[in-house]
């Protein structure tokens, strides 16, 4: 992959930005890989959020949402998945979660939004 990695979002006031570290990745072909680590809840939802939008208003041919490193996943979290697969649907970009961990996959499952995501368990 041809890397332009980013921190999503810097801020100086130290809030809650050490909760989710959000990295970018784009490939020759096109596709663009964000990368969380850490926990998506009510109060770092919204820096995936607005990544994940930045993102797709570049419409790339595919995003992957990779997840693998994340600890916590909250209702907050979903939503932003949902929007998110939604904004990519209406721009016919291939959306695609990596999930493999308990603490992701298992609210998706309870939810029932597991059916709405083209989910894998590994990067490619």
């Amino acid at each position: 992959m041809t890397a332009y990695d980013q921190p999503a979002a810097a801020t100086d006031d130290g809030g809650f930005d050490e909760l989710l570290d959000l990295t970018t990745r784009a490939a020759q072909d096109g596709e663009v890989t964000v990368s969380a680590a850490g926990e998506v809840d009510t109060f770092t939802a919204a820096r995936l959020r607005s990544l994940l939008d930045a993102e797709l208003e570049r419409r790339p041919p595919a995003l992957v949402v990779d997840l693998s490193a994340v600890q916590f996943l909250g209702s907050a979290g979903l939503a932003v998945l949902v929007e998110a697969q939604k904004a990519a649907d209406a721009r016919t970009v291939a959306l695609r979660l990596i999930a493999n961990t308990r603490a992701v996959i298992r609210p998706l499952e309870v939810t029932g939004l597991i059916d709405l995501f083209t989910v894998s368990s590994d990067k490619r």
